[in-house]
This record gives structure tokens, C-alpha cells and sequence, in this order.
């Protein structure tokens, strides 16, 4: 299985063993992804960058902040073919 990838119709697959944190900020709990991909739908995303901690993260548009274990490059790649609509992964 890869990494992560994305498919034509814009939704971005994260393995879950790459995700280091999924929380909301200034909220009381915190979630942690366990087992499956999460699948993420890449008009939900604000944007792509680091967190506080320097860690390459997701901004989602509700205010979720998923930080993944992997290279800034291959975040962007994935998160620019799913915004075009291509198919992609990184092994």
C-alpha cells in the first residue's frame, strides 16, 4: 500500500501509521487515527504547511489540522494532482 496518494476525484488516501497527529486546535480532545487510510477530500483542505511544531500538516477548511509523517515535497505533489484531478502515489 502507499504512503499516501490521490485519485481523479480529488480525495487524498493517508496511510495511517503516517499520521502523527489529527487534532482541532483549542479544542478539548484531541483524535487519533487508528488502523484504516484516512481519506481526505482535497476541496476540505485550506492549505498545506508546517504546524507549530514543524511538522507537515494539512489545515482542513473546518478547522482540523492533520500532521503526517513524510516529506514536505511528496505532501505537495499529492495535494496539487488531487487539486488537478490526477491520479497519483508515493511508495
Amino acid at each position: 500500500m502507499p504512503k499516501i496518494s490521490c485519485t481523479t476525484d480529488g480525495l487524498i488516501y493517508i496511510k495511517s501509521s503516517l499520521i502523527e497527529n489529527l487534532k482541532r486546535p483549542n479544542a478539548l480532545e484531541g483524535a487519533k487515527a487508528l488502523g484504516k487510510p484516512v481519506i481526505i477530500n482535497v476541496n476540505h483542505i485550506g492549505f498545506l504547511s508546517y504546524n507549530n511544531e514543524g511538522r507537515v500538516t494539512f489545515f482542513m477548511a473546518n478547522g482540523f489540522e492533520i500532521s503526517i509523517n513524510i516529506f514536505f515535497d511528496e505532501a505537495e505533489l499529492i495535494f496539487n494532482s488531487a487539486k488537478g484531478g490526477i491520479s497519483a502515489e508515493i511508495l
